[in-house]
C-alpha cells in the first residue's frame, strides 16, 4: 500500500486549487472510479467558478480535495503517474533486447503484486521469484506472467514472452483495462 510522502504533502500543500482540481481529474479520469467522482469534480469547478475570493470558501475546497488525494493514496494510487501510460503490446521474443526491452516476471497474489527483473531466462526468473514468495509466506493463489517491459517518460510497455501463454495474457490484458494505474502504482518502482 502507497504510503503518503512528504513531496506528495508539499505538492498538495503549495498547488493551487485548480491545479490540485485539474490534476486529481485527469488522474481519476483515468481510473474505473472517475463516474462516481464526476458529480463531484463540476461541485468543486462551479465553485471556484463562482469564486468569492473569500479565504474560508478556498480553504474548505483545498482540503476536500486534498482528502480525495489523500484517500486515493491510501488506496494504492500514485498520483504522481496520471499522465503515465500503461501499453500492454503483444508479444515479444529475444530480439526486443535489442530495443531496449528487459525480461519480468509479475506474480499477482490477491491484491498485491511482485515482480523480478534479471539477466536469466523468463523460467529462471519465475522460480527465483516464487521461492522468495514461499520463504516470506506471501505465495497466496498466485497469477504469474512472463513478460517484456520498457519504461519511458511517457509509461510503461509490457509484452508477452513466448513463455507466456496467451490465456494468461488476455487476463493481464483485462487487468490492465479494469485499472491501468493501479497497476501502474504496483510496477512504479520497475526500471
Amino acid at each position: 500500500m502507497a504510503r503518503p510522502t512528504i513531496k506528495a504533502f508539499l505538492t498538495d500543500r503549495f498547488a493551487s486549487e485548480w491545479k490540485l482540481l485539474a490534476e486529481t481529474e485527469a488522474f481519476i479520469s483515468n481510473t474505473p472510479d472517475f463516474p462516481q467522482y464526476e458529480a463531484l469534480f463540476k461541485d468543486w469547478r462551479a465553485r471556484l467558478h463562482r469564486g468569492s475570493g473569500v479565504d474560508e470558501d478556498l480553504v474548505s475546497i483545498r482540503s476536500e480535495i486534498v482528502a480525495l488525494r489523500r484517500e486515493l493514496r491510501l488506496r494504492g494510487y500514485d498520483l504522481s503517474l496520471g499522465l503515465q501510460r500503461l501499453v500492454v503490446d503483444g508479444f515479444r521474443n529475444d530480439d526486443s533486447l535489442a530495443q531496449g526491452f528487459r525480461r519480468v516476471v509479475l506474480c499477482f497474489c490477491g491484491p498485491e503484486v511482485f515482480w523480478k527483473t534479471g539477466s536469466g531466462n523468463h523460467v529462471t526468473l519465475a522460480d527465483e521469484l516464487l521461492s522468495a514468495l514461499a520463504s516470506r509466506r506471501l505465495l497466496r493463489d498466485p497469477e504469474v506472467h512472463y513478460l517484456w517491459f520498457l519504461r519511458s517518460a511517457q509509461g510503461l510497455i509490457l509484452s508477452g514472452s513466448a513463455t507466456e501463454p496467451a490465456d494468461c495474457f488476455r487476463r493481464l490484458e483485462a487487468r490492465a483495462r479494469a485499472n491501468p494505474l493501479k497497476l501502474l502504482s504496483s510496477l512504479r518502482e520497475l526500471a
